[in-house]
């Protein structure tokens, strides 16, 4: 093939590629932290979510783990929406079947209510390979919340989206959006935003120290370190492994200890707290101007107890926890 014919060929595919990226879905990132009277519309129209307001009734939707759900509106503004009820069990809900796409992306959105008090209701997403917790929020009585979340579709199959809560309350369900991006797609918004918010234009003048300009003078910049937090878990094998050490402070503004400031860590044997180690993780941390963000003092997993707290009776259990809980906040108190 002739040099001209293969330019032209790379030529056409960036232009299909740019013509492609032109005509691909922006990003929503709206949101709401408030409670509202009333939900807003569904994100992009709910993507490929049929009936996604229910403006057709339970078109679309059917109930998932027997229960009932029923169509009910807003007397203030007829509003519609579905109302999971009658549930004796916390993945009983309202669901609607979808067909994912392999490796893709997907953002997802609802507007969920509670009819009593309030809820923490996940979205999961029943598919062949088992279940994805694709998002969750505290919803409440009386107003909407926003869940936001996505999932990554490992395989391409039929699939059922469908909510469920830490309480049998009916859940009411409105405004739900499951919008598909391909990777492409997903870099570029990644891209997009990281230009928009992490990216501008600077203009370096050079001066001699005279004040006077210098003439095509030759500049270089050096990226030194990152300008916005980006942390990951470190773990006490830092401490002497010499490339860990490098490979973790040219990367990472900000830390979390894996164990080594869990309870399990530091009181092995009953009224023997040793600090040492995560002591010496803070101070390599600070001494490498990494911000730390310190653990629960209590781990509420029997699996991660250790043999002395188990045997220990109901009621002598409540004084290694008094006391176990305050050398741990003494350990670091200025820090």
């Amino acid at each position: 093939m002739e040099r001209s014919a293969v330019l032209f060929l790379v030529w056409a595919a960036a232009l299909v590629n740019a013509a492609l990226m032109a005509q691909s879905v922006p990003y929503d990132y709206s949101s709401s932290s408030e409670c509202l009277a009333e939900p807003l519309e569904p994100h992009y129209g709910g993507g490929v979510i049929v009936n996604p307001n229910f403006d057709d009734g339970l078109k679309g939707w059917s109930v998932f783990g027997y229960g009932s759900v029923a169509e009910a509106s807003s007397a203030a503004t007829g509003n519609r929406y579905a109302v999971a009820g009658n549930r004796t069990r916390p993945y009983q809900s309202v669901s609607q079947k979808v067909y994912l796409q392999n490796d893709t992306h997907y953002t997802l959105s609802a507007w969920l209510q509670v009819s009593d008090g309030s809820a923490h209701v996940v979205a999961v997403v029943k598919t062949a390979d088992g279940f994805v917790h694709a998002g969750g929020v505290d919803a409440r009585t009386g107003c909407w919340s926003v869940l936001k979340g996505g999932l990554t579709a490992a395989a391409s199959g039929p699939a059922e989206l469908y909510f469920e809560s830490n309480s049998t309350v009916d859940i009411w369900v409105d405004n739900v959006s499951l919008q598909p991006f391909s990777r492409e797609e997903w870099d570029a918004h990644r891209g997009a935003a990281i230009k928009k918010a992490r990216k501008k234009t600077v203009r370096l003048r050079a001066r001699d120290t005279a004040g006077n300009p210098v003439p095509g003078a030759r500049i270089s910049v050096e990226h030194v370190r990152s300008g916005f937090p980006l942390g990951s878990a470190m773990s006490k094998e830092i401490l002497q492994n010499q490339r860990y050490q490098q490979w973790f402070t040219q990367r990472f503004t900000v830390t979390t200890f894996e164990n080594e400031m869990k309870w399990y860590s530091t009181e092995v044997v009953p009224g023997r707290e040793d600090y040492a180690v995560p002591d010496a993780m803070l101070r390599f941390a600070q001494g490498h101007g990494i911000a730390v963000r310190g653990h629960n003092i209590f781990w509420d997993d029997p699996s991660t107890q250790m043999g002395w707290v188990k045997a220990l009776s109901p009621t002598s259990s409540a004084a290694p926890r008094r006391s176990g809980s305050s050398p741990s906040c003494r350990a670091t108190p200025a820090r």
